[in-house]
């Protein structure tokens, strides 16, 4: 806690408190991003079966 002290002190808070969030929100960023990549590559796959549907309908 001490250390956190000296820190705010040498740089300011606004500093400080943005560079914990960023620290914070760093995990919460890549799980999204994750879910994100998981979403795209779903939907790429349910948008070739579809297209898969719709070619043998036409056959």
């Amino acid at each position: 806690m001490e250390q956190l002290f000296e820190l705010i002190s040498s740089y300011g808070f606004p500093m400080v408190l943005s560079i914990y969030l960023l620290l914070r929100f760093e995990s919460l960023l890549r799980g999204l991003k994750e879910s994100i990549d998981t979403l795209i590559l779903l939907s790429n796959i349910e948008s070739a079966d579809l297209r898969k549907l719709q070619k043998e309908k036409k056959l």
